[in-house]
């Protein structure tokens, strides 16, 4: 019996072949020895990503041209695919071994992406009637990986899920080719300039949180309020109390104030201890663990991706593309036998060790669907985790942080609350003493949590001088990049971890997988730009935005719902077919609404003209070879570069100039002055040593080097 295992990607591949012993390696698979596992010997091939994917409409048998608003709406009866051509001898390699296969394993990822390019392949290359089984683990490490090919399930799970992701597949790919040349034709008439405004289920509804939190900031009108406060001390330690009072009108904070302006001592009234616990931090998902990297490190969530992702091909950390922040009494088991290797890993002492028992906190048997939480795997590598790059270790201590956390003492702390009388008047103060670290100690405090207020009892007299504070009351804050994962998950709800608990069903949008692409497409589209980790939307991103609202597409709620439908189809309470006719539904009702929308949304007047004033964001300058154009940003494939638009001047500037991205401000300044004004930082040469130079247009406009600008 022939078996062939498909792996989603090489690295992928190459793990499991370490499990077993090779018989033969070629470009495009790998033999495997016969063992017990496979009596027989196995194939073992990967994909690259995806091997096959749909066609635009344009490459269809009968092209279409959905740039001509006349061909929309574009509702195939059958959709059209094919193959990458830079990997097509891969696929070709992949198809034979199919063929001539009596077993088939998916061993691509544990997910509905996985599952969609392991069974995309098999139909494009018309792979009918065989007998398929699937891997179903949540780690690379050897033991795991033989475990999981000796109990291998059968395909009817994966097969729905398959289902499900081609469905959403399908209706993205419908969205983006009905609803992106609409709004781009439109809006760029709109705008009076050309451009591309890319529409997507899930990062449309994303961009409309993204301006509605711009507007509350625009349209905050910042106000005064005043409280009465009172700068205590004794025995020459200093603590604040306050009124319990906030007013906008200062003359009701002035009338209670003249009482006691000239007051010099409070009396303790009451003081109350109370001592309080809080227990570890939830383990992670990828979507939490995107939120804390962001927070703590600026990390943008795909880079807390791609090295998560690493760590766990380095076999460090459990599968990372999880939205379960729980793990099943077979992953504690292994946790706590392997427990004491873990804390020798950083010298952590075991004293610290307080509870290896389930608490149903991490242990949720019924919360575990797919994959459970992002945890340790039994490897405890010291070597491996130092050789890990500053940000590597700094995800990976988090997720150690994290596991660790849950076999140690709990924190405890003490507040004090003191009430001081000042002439009848209450004031409060708060205090609190850090009476337990607990499992605080693995995570790095970087602030000093506690307040800690001088010893009192009741009845004495302290010393207090009341004064009125006056603050302006603040707009909301810009989103970070991982606020935004928190909102796409939680569905426009800005949560902390601890909040999440009070939603046992949460109605998200997109993904764990797919989040930090929704965000990366923003940016691509020139909708959004990062400043100090503050995403802010541009006049493009606005554009949109506004045209939109009133809309499905500015509806994160309705999104959610979408999502909750996709669901049911491997739940099999929803079918594709009907799925997709219900997108189509939609797709026929926007493109037939437009017009009025825009007129709702007043981007247009009654007559039809628009009302809309804005920049083309890719207009960097006029070019200074040919004096009759202007040069813009052009986004390639496989690179951005600043070109004239007049089709006879070939003036042109590539962003990597002499191995370095150059910003837009140093394009805008070689465009208007012929160079830059200063040394332009961190050129690289061939030998590998740090330079600085000027930059400057030489006669035939080309960018060049300079060193000294007075010796040209």
């Amino acid at each position: 019996m022939s078996t062939v295992i498909i792996a989603e990607k090489p690295s992928q591949a190459k793990s499991y072949a370490d499990a077993f012993k090779i018989k033969n390696r070629t470009k495009h698979y790998i033999e495997l020895n016969s063992c017990n596992t496979f009596p027989n010997g196995a194939f073992l091939t990967w994909g690259i990503g995806h091997l096959v994917q749909l066609k635009y409409p344009k490459e269809y048998n009968k092209p279409i041209n959905t740039w001509d608003l006349s061909n929309l709406p574009f509702m195939p009866n059958y959709f059209e695919y094919k193959v990458d051509p830079k990997k097509y001898s891969q696929y070709n390699a992949v198809k034979q071994l199919c063929i001539n296969a009596d077993l088939i394993i998916n061993a691509c990822d544990v997910d509905r992406e996985g599952s969609n390019i392991f069974y995309l392949i098999l139909e494009h290359a018309g792979i009918r009637d065989k007998r398929i089984q699937r891997l179903w683990i949540n780690s690379l490490e050897v033991d795991v990986i033989r475990k999981g090919f000796n109990q291998l399930q059968d395909n009817k799970k994966d097969y729905l899920m398959y289902q499900e992701a081609k469905a959403r597949m399908l209706s993205d790919y419908l969205i983006g080719m009905n609803l992106s040349p609409l709004y781009s034709l439109k809006l760029s008439k709109i705008a009076n300039f050309e451009s591309t405004f890319g529409v997507g289920r899930v990062q449309t509804p994303t961009l409309s949180m993204i301006y509605h939190r711009q507007l509350e900031i625009e349209n905050f009108k910042s106000e005064p309020f005043f409280e009465i406060h009172a700068d205590c001390s004794k025995d020459e330690q200093q603590f604040t109390a306050k009124m319990k009072l906030k007013e906008k009108d200062k003359c009701v904070v002035d009338k209670i104030f003249e009482d006691i302006r000239f007051k010099d001592y409070a009396r303790v009234k009451d003081i109350k201890r109370t001592q309080k616990e809080k227990q570890a931090p939830k383990l992670h998902s990828l979507s939490t663990l995107q939120t804390k990297a962001n927070k703590l490190w600026k990390y943008s969530p795909k880079e807390t991706l791609s090295i998560v992702q690493k760590l766990y091909e380095a076999k460090l950390v459990s599968y990372p593309r999880t939205d379960c922040q729980f793990i099943t009494e077979q992953e504690f088991q292994y946790l706590n036998e392997n427990l004491e290797s873990y804390l020798n890993m950083f010298n952590i002492s075991s004293e610290l060790i307080d509870n290896r028992s389930m608490r149903k906190r991490f242990v949720n048997n019924s919360a575990v669907q797919e994959h459970y939480a992002i945890i340790l795997t039994r490897t405890a590598d010291v070597e491996k985790i130092n050789i890990l790059s500053d940000k590597e270790r700094n995800i990976y201590e988090e997720i150690y942080n994290t596991t660790i956390a849950m076999f140690l003492k709990e924190y405890i702390y003490e507040e004090t609350d003191v009430e001081l009388i000042i002439d009848d008047h209450s004031f409060y103060s708060r205090g609190k003493v850090d009476k337990q670290l607990g499992w605080k100690e693995l995570f790095n405090q970087k602030e000093n949590t506690e307040s800690i207020l001088p010893e009192m009892t009741i009845g004495e007299m302290v010393k207090a001088k009341p004064f009125i504070y006056e603050g302006m009351t603040q707009p909301p804050s810009l989103y970070t990049e991982g606020q935004l994962i928190n909102l796409m998950k939680n569905c426009g709800k800005l949560l902390e971890d601890e909040d999440t608990e009070i939603l046992k069903e949460v109605e998200g949008i997109g993904t764990e997988a797919t989040r930090a692409d929704v965000i990366e497409k923003l940016k691509h589209h020139d909708y959004i730009k990062t400043q100090k980790n503050k995403v802010v939307i541009t006049d493009k991103g606005r554009l949109l935005a506004r045209s939109v609202q009133g809309t499905l597409l500015s509806s994160p709620e309705m999104t959610a719902k979408w999502e909750t439908s996709l669901k049911k189809i491997s739940d099999r309470q929803q079918t594709l077919e009907n799925f997709i006719n219900n997108t189509n539904k939609y797709i026929h009702h926007q493109i037939t609404q437009i017009d009025n929308d825009f007129k709702n949304n007043q981007l247009v007047n009654s007559t039809g003209h628009s009302t809309v004033e804005i920049d083309d964001p890719k207009m960097i300058g006029d070019c200074p070879k040919c004096k009759t154009s202007v040069v813009k940003e052009i986004k390639g494939k496989k690179s951005i570069f600043y070109a004239c638009q007049n089709k006879d001047c070939d003036f042109i500037i590539f962003k990597n100039t002499f191995g370095k991205n150059i910003s837009t401000t140093v394009v805008k300044e070689l465009i208007t002055k012929g160079s830059t004004k200063n040394k332009v930082k961190g050129f690289v040469s061939k030998k590998g040593t740090n330079y600085d130079a000027y930059l400057t247009l030489d006669e035939e406009y080309k960018v060049s080097l300079l060193f000294d600008k007075k010796g040209g």
